[in-house]
């Protein structure tokens, strides 16, 4: 989607660097000063600069569909986008080819995702951490792609150019392998169990994949990223650097560590020491019982919900709703919302409800207690700090739970009693004829990430009206009825 103004860029610290082919360098070697971004402090009227493009297939409803779920952005720069949207169709390409192929040794089906942070946002360059989890059963296997890009000169880095002249480049990548080597060592040893006969010899198979997997190309060093303070953090794919037993690897280095083998053009890029990272100016929101004019007990109402937001078209969704005075809740996912604050946030102003959709569209159900925890807890915190007030309900993706999600979660779960298939069927008079087949008391699984459905809420709000019905928030449906953690509600009951 092209902006109509960017107004300011997202307060985050970003960084990054991209898996693919980049022309040369240009070798100009003066040194950039970068600016300041101006972040506004009224937050009623401001688009997000950056919004978020979604590809999702597979059922929410059922637990034995292929999935594929995949955020990336959408910016005021062709050059970005065009790349975005080829690295996204990429994806999508191999999870259809292994859905073609049958994947007959998989003990589930598909489930694909990707989503990504902003890491670097100066005038000059902008910059994506991308990270993808994929599945063919009950563990997900995780790769991380950093995408920089030159804003003046519309091209995209790599880690190689930040590193430029190659003889810098080699002695980063070396002290890389000795850190990598170092960690991997310690890992060895505190292993139990085996010989010191055994530990060499795990060492010595671990070194040979070490000197491949740290060799100094821009493959080998395709996803890293930096904080405020300069730390430099690389991360290795699984079985990039060791044994698939060990996972991810990531190695953290100090500035003082690399920082006199940076390019000189790119020495602004890691010595920024002051960054605003705070979101936009909040009113501080005291939790307080809501007081509702709509007594759900004595009308009929209709609670209409929207998942996997916020993206680039829930500004539209916002402006419908408010054009005809209902009220929605929004199930959000956590990488989304710390992406589109400003979205978020005048959603909440709006008087819409805002629920936790897990941080990145998992399936709660194959995730360890201590996943789960963290895909719920982490939500939580960015909605709070944005909003000033944390959710009350949950939703958790695909509504695939257990006992261990719904103790986990410690929160209601909400359901949904219609599903109008708007992920599947794209077409607004079909998605609107859907929706407007709501009950009483009932509770509507929409997605704002469609514009198809996002273009069907005006003839649902009039169809619904006009039946007598009031549309309102999960609250709202249920103030006289307290909810309880843990507990599974997809309608109203009297």
């Amino acid at each position: 989607m092209k902006l109509k103004h960017i107004k300011t860029l997202l307060p985050i610290v970003f960084l990054t660097v991209l898996s693919f082919g980049c022309k040369e360098q240009n070798k100009q070697e003066h040194q950039e000063q970068s600016t300041p971004i101006t972040i506004e402090t009224r937050t009623d009227d401001l688009t997000d600069a950056i919004q978020i493009n979604t590809i999702q297939i597979g059922s929410e409803t059922s637990n034995d569909e292929n999935r594929f779920h995949t955020s990336y952005p959408s910016t005021a720069y062709t050059f970005i986008n065009t790349h975005q949207e080829e690295f996204a169709q990429a994806y999508l390409k191999e999870f259809q080819s292994n859905i073609k192929d049958g994947n007959t040794q998989a003990v589930a089906k598909l489930d694909f995702g990707q989503h990504f942070e902003i890491i670097e946002s100066t005038p000059s360059l902008l910059g994506f951490l991308i990270e993808r989890y994929t599945s063919y059963g009950n563990n997900y296997n995780t790769q991380y792609f950093t995408h920089l890009y030159d804003l003046k000169e519309s091209k995209r880095l790599l880690f190689s150019n930040l590193f430029y002249p190659q003889e810098n480049f080699d002695k980063l990548t070396a002290i890389v392998k000795s850190k990598t080597t170092a960690i991997l060592k310690d890992k060895i040893h505190a292993m139990p169990g085996l010989s010191d006969g055994d530990r060499e010899t795990m060492l010595n198979s671990t070194m040979k994949t070490i000197d491949q997997g740290t060799t100094p190309t821009d493959k080998n060093f395709h996803a890293f990223s930096w904080d405020s303070s300069g730390y430099l953090t690389i991360y290795f794919d699984k079985y990039q650097v060791a044994s698939g037993n060990y996972g991810n690897i990531e190695i953290k280095l100090a500035p003082e560590t690399y920082n006199n083998l940076v390019a000189k053009k790119y020495l602004h890029v890691f010595h920024i020491q002051e960054k605003d990272t705070s979101t936009p100016d909040i009113e501080n929101t005291k939790t307080t019982k809501k007081v509702y004019d709509i007594d759900c007990s004595k009308v009929p109402c209709v609670a209409i919900t929207f998942d996997d937001g916020p993206a680039k078209y829930t500004s539209q969704l916002l402006d419908i709703l408010s054009e005809h005075d209902v009220k929605a809740t929004f199930f959000v996912l956590g990488k989304s919302a710390k992406i589109q604050k400003n979205t978020l946030l005048r959603a909440f102003k709006e008087g819409h409800q805002i629920g936790n959709h897990s941080w990145d569209h998992k399936d709660l159900k194959k995730l360890s207690e201590t996943e789960i925890q963290s895909q719920i807890q982490k939500t939580n915190t960015v909605i709070s700090q944005i909003t000033g007030e944390a959710p009350l309900v949950m939703r958790p993706p695909y509504g695939s739970f257990n006992e261990l999600v719904k103790t986990q979660a410690d929160m209601p779960i909400i359901l949904w009693n219609l599903d109008p298939l708007d992920w599947k069927d794209r077409n607004t008079e079909t998605v609107a004829q859907r929706i407007s087949e709501a009950k009483t008391n009932g509770i509507v699984l929409a997605h704002d990430i469609h514009l198809s459905t996002v273009e069907a809420i005006p003839e649902v709000i009039s169809n619904l009206k006009a039946k007598g019905y009031h549309l309102v928030t999960i609250d709202n449906l249920f103030s006289d009825q307290p909810l309880t953690n843990g507990e599974v509600y997809n309608r109203r009951r009297d």
